[in-house]
Formats: structure tokens, C-alpha cells, sequence
């Protein structure tokens, strides 16, 4: 298996799917393709998933023999740009390292899936499994948006649990932050830096609007902190402004993220951007600020008594509960009502020019998942 799963890694390196937003990559498309090839060849009917431009999801489910709780594995196909990397998309190894991009996040994990496709081609699991390969979780998540409003509701019962196959160092993640993005617009009058009375500066607002973020982000970091998350927090993206030095600006831009607790209300967070804009709008002068939401995802926690969680920790016993730094597709998946963990390999390098993944790790992860699938039929005590 070992030298099976560095041979399929190699193969899904090999295929360039960094996300669109990303230096205008080209998508999912021929990493698609590879995964329905080897999918038809272990004797499954693989559906792609059309979500527009070009993009697809590819879901196969594997029939079980028996009636067994089914399970729902996720991996995503895009993965982040390649700048600065030296051959991105031929796999090279060191020792336990395989290195390229999406080794890690997380073509490591579709490898993995794609190895469990090919071994219950011959020893059926006791209940369905379904494999879901999803687009653009590097960006919006509309191939996980896509999946759950087109595919889900054509399953007679939907999973009993959702493993998302995010690196997690061989950890089980039951918790991770949402997010939610902002922006905020300042109109002022452009004039000549010798004539300021006939201008209205649109710039200067922003310091009162970046004050009141550094306001709030104090007063998170005094909240009691989450066990498995530590605090929420919020920081400035990006601050645009002005159009040249002797020129009054007449527009300004801000944009912040606001990372999310489980159990924060957003109710909370219009608030919070309410005094952001009130504090820009306070400052004197004419200008006017419009503010809104650009995004929202919603944190995810599951409760550690979940079915799932016990299950995986028996197939896993080194496996410890942690909370995840990262967003996940799993928080949608909860959201359409499958209880849902993380659980992945050890590596290195998401989004960064070093990026690799251990094989050995890769082995430990799909030999831990075939004990959780082919046991599905029996007590998580057995």
C-alpha cells in the first residue's frame, strides 16, 4: 500500500488545479478527470458534478454489503498558487517526505480515498461509503455548497457521519473557527493639497475605524478563552486610499476578518461592524461611509460523546480531540445536518513554497479509515 499511495499522490500532483482565484490557475479539471478514471477502473460510477466554468465536484458512493451506517469521506481538488515553488507539480521525495503542491492540502488525502476505492473493489464495506472529491475550498466552497444542495438530497438517507480529510497531524478535529469578511467604503471630495478647505478627505476617517478594531480585538483577547480554540480574534486585510500625494483623497477602502467562536451569535458581529463604521463616521467632516458584509462561513463544533468521534477513536487510538486552526469544508457539512470530524495526515507546508506530506503518515491514516469503515457494523466497544 505504501508504494500505491506515493504512486497515486504522484499522479494527483502531477495535475495542475490551483483554484482560479489564484493567479488564474486552471481548476479542478484534469485532476477530475484522473479521479473518475481510477474510480471507473475500481468498478464504481463515478458522477461529476458540473458548478460552472469549467469546475466539478466528483462523488462515487461504494455500495455496502450489508446495512451498516454509511460514512461520507471529503477531500478538495484545488489547491493554492505555486509562486516561488521550483517544479511545483512533479513530486519529488526525501526520506519519509513527499513533497509538491497539494501534497499535503490535501492530495494526500485523495490518494487515500482513491486507495480505499480500489480495496473494496474486492471486500465490500458492511454499509454504503460515499466519496466526495469537491472544488474551491481555497476560496468560497462552492463545489461543498454545490454537493450538499444537488447530491445530498438525492440520497435515500444521508450520512451517518462526514469524515473531512484536512491535514490534521493524525489528530481528530472536532472543532474550528468560522469567518466572516468585511468591507468598508469612505467617500470623501478630492481637492489640491494647497486648497484642503475645498476638499474632503476621505483618508483620515480610517485611523478612528482602525482604532476601534484594535478596540475590540482587546476586548475579545479578554474573553474566556475556548478550550480547543483559544480566542477570537479579527484582523485589517487590506487599506486602500487616495489617488496621489498633493491630492485630498476622495475615497478610502477597509477591509478586515473576523475569525469566529462556536457559539458566537452574528448578531454580535453586525454589531461589531456597526462600530467600526460609527466610529469612521463620527470623525469630523462631511464624508460618508457605507459598510458591509462580504462573506460569512460559520464556525463548527461536535460534541465529543458523538457516535463518530468514539468510532474513529477506536480505529485511531493515538488519536487526540483537538480544535482546528483552520476553516473546513466540515462546517457545512454539519450544517446539512452530518456530524462531522476532521481527520487527515501528518505534514508541512499548506500554502507555503516547502509544502510535503508523510507517506508513512499517509499509510497510518488509510489503515485507521478501513478499520473505521469495515467496522461500521459493529459497537464502537467491540
Amino acid at each position: 500500500m505504501r508504494d500505491r499511495l506515493e504512486q497515486l499522490l504522484g499522479e494527483l500532483v502531477a495535475r495542475d488545479s490551483v483554484n482560479p482565484v489564484w493567479n488564474a490557475g486552471p481548476g479542478e479539471k484534469g485532476v477530475a478527470e484522473f479521479i473518475v478514471s481510477e474510480l471507473t477502473k475500481a468498478g464504481l460510477k463515478p458522477t461529476v458534478q458540473d458548478i460552472g466554468s469549467g469546475r466539478a465536484n466528483v462523488v462515487a458512493t461504494i455500495s455496502g454489503a450489508g446495512s451498516a451506517q454509511s460514512v461520507l469521506l471529503n477531500a478538495h481538488m484545488d489547491v493554492v498558487g505555486t509562486e516561488d515553488m521550483d517544479d511545483p507539480f512533479s513530486q519529488r521525495r526525501e526520506g519519509d517526505k513527499l513533497y509538491g503542491r497539494g501534497a499535503y492540502d490535501m492530495k494526500g488525502s485523495a490518494a487515500i480515498m482513491l486507495a480505499l476505492a480500489e480495496h473494496f473493489s474486492d471486500h465490500l464495506p458492511p454499509g454504503d461509503v460515499h466519496l466526495t472529491f469537491v472544488a474551491d475550498e481555497e476560496d468560497l466552497s462552492l463545489g461543498m455548497e454545490r454537493l450538499i444542495e444537488n447530491w445530498l438530497p438525492t440520497l435515500s438517507q444521508p450520512p451517518a457521519a462526514g469524515i473531512f480529510m484536512e491535514p490534521t497531524e493524525e489528530q481528530i478535529g472536532i472543532c474550528h473557527k468560522g469567518f466572516a469578511w468585511y468591507e468598508m467604503t469612505i467617500t470623501g471630495k478630492a481637492s489640491h493639497g494647497s486648497l484642503p478647505q475645498e476638499g474632503v478627505d476621505a483618508a483620515q476617517p480610517l485611523g478612528s475605524a482602525i482604532a476601534e478594531i484594535a478596540k475590540i480585538q482587546s476586548e475579545l483577547h479578554h474573553r474566556a478563552l475556548h478550550p480547543l480554540l483559544g480566542y477570537a480574534t479579527l484582523h485589517i486585510g487590506t487599506v486602500e486610499g487616495g489617488s496621489a500625494l498633493p491630492v485630498i483623497a476622495a475615497e478610502s477602502k477597509l477591509t478586515w476578518e473576523r475569525r469566529i467562536l462556536p457559539g458566537e451569535e452574528r448578531k454580535s458581529l453586525s454589531d461589531e461592524l456597526k462600530r467600526v463604521a460609527g466610529a469612521a463616521d463620527a470623525f469630523p467632516g462631511k464624508h460618508s461611509v457605507a459598510a458591509r458584509e462580504l462573506f460569512y462561513r460559520p464556525p463548527h463544533s461536535l460534541d465529543a460523546a458523538v457516535e463518530i468521534i468514539r468510532r474513529l477513536q477506536s480505529a485511531a487510538p493515538s488519536a487526540e480531540l483537538k480544535g482546528m486552526s483552520y476553516w473546513a469544508d466540515s462546517a457545512l457539512g454539519a450544517a446539512a445536518g452530518i456530524p462531522s470530524v476532521l481527520f487527515g495526515p501528518i505534514g508541512h507546508g499548506a500554502h507555503a513554497i516547502d509544502e510535503w506530506v508523510s507517506l508513512s503518515s499517509l499509510v497510518r491514516v488509510y489503515e485507521s479509515l478501513l478499520r473505521l469503515i469495515t467496522t461500521m457494523d459493529k459497537s464502537y466497544s467491540d
